[in-house]
C-alpha cells in the first residue's frame, strides 16, 4: 500500500515524465524521428491541446481567487520551451564530429533536459503545497491518468497498435505468424 509521501512523489514523477516529453516535442531537433523540425502547424495544434488541458485541471482542480496567481506562476515555470533549431547541430555537423565529441554534446543536451525537469519538479512541488488535500488528490488523480496515457503511447504507439508481445505471450490477431 502506497503512503500518501509517495503517492505524492509519484504525482511528481509523473508531472516530470510530462515535462520531459512536452519539453522533447517544443524542441524536437531538425532531423527528429521524422526527419525535419516540428511544423508552425504542428506546434500550433500541440499549444492549442497544452492549453485545453490547463482549462481543464484548472476547472477540476477548482482553483481559487487566492490560488490563482500561484496557479499562472506553475503554468509560467512548466512551460516547454521554444523549439531552437540552434541547440543541435545538423547532420552534417553531426556527421564531422567525433565520437567523443559527439558523446559531449549528447551529455550536454542531457544535462539540459535534467536542469529543465527539475525546474519544473521544483515549480510544481511549490505549486502542490498550495492546494487543498482534496485538491491534492485530484491533482494526483489527473497527473495519474496522464502518466497512464504517455505509457500506452509508449507501448502501443500513437495509434494503438501493439509495439511488443502480448502479455499472454500469443501473437496478436492481426500479427504475422512467425
Amino acid at each position: 500500500m502506497l503512503t500518501f509521501k509517495n503517492r505524492i512523489l509519484a504525482g511528481i514523477a509523473a508531472v516530470s515524465i510530462s515535462a520531459v516529453t512536452l519539453s522533447a516535442f517544443a524542441q524536437m531537433p531538425p532531423g527528429g524521428p521524422q526527419g525535419h523540425a516540428p511544423s508552425p502547424e504542428q506546434i500550433a495544434k500541440f499549444e492549442q491541446m497544452r492549453a485545453k488541458h490547463q482549462a481543464q485541471l484548472h476547472d477540476k482542480l477548482k482553483i481559487t481567487a487566492a490560488q490563482e496567481a500561484g496557479w499562472k506562476l506553475f503554468l509560467d515555470k512548466t512551460k516547454p520551451g521554444p523549439f531552437d533549431r540552434a541547440a543541435r547541430p545538423n547532420k552534417e555537423e553531426w556527421a564531422k564530429l567525433s565520437t567523443p565529441e559527439r558523446l559531449d554534446k549528447q551529455l550536454d543536451m542531457m544535462r539540459k533536459r535534467e536542469s529543465f525537469a527539475e525546474q519544473r519538479i521544483a515549480a510544481t512541488k511549490e505549486f502542490y503545497a498550495t492546494l487543498s488535500p482534496e485538491q491534492q488528490k485530484t491533482f494526483d488523480a489527473e497527473f495519474a491518468k496522464m502518466q497512464h496515457h504517455r505509457w500506452e503511447q509508449m507501448h502501443h504507439g500513437q495509434r494503438g497498435e501493439h509495439k511488443g508481445p502480448p502479455r499472454d505471450g500469443k501473437p496478436a490477431p492481426d500479427a504475422p505468424a512467425k
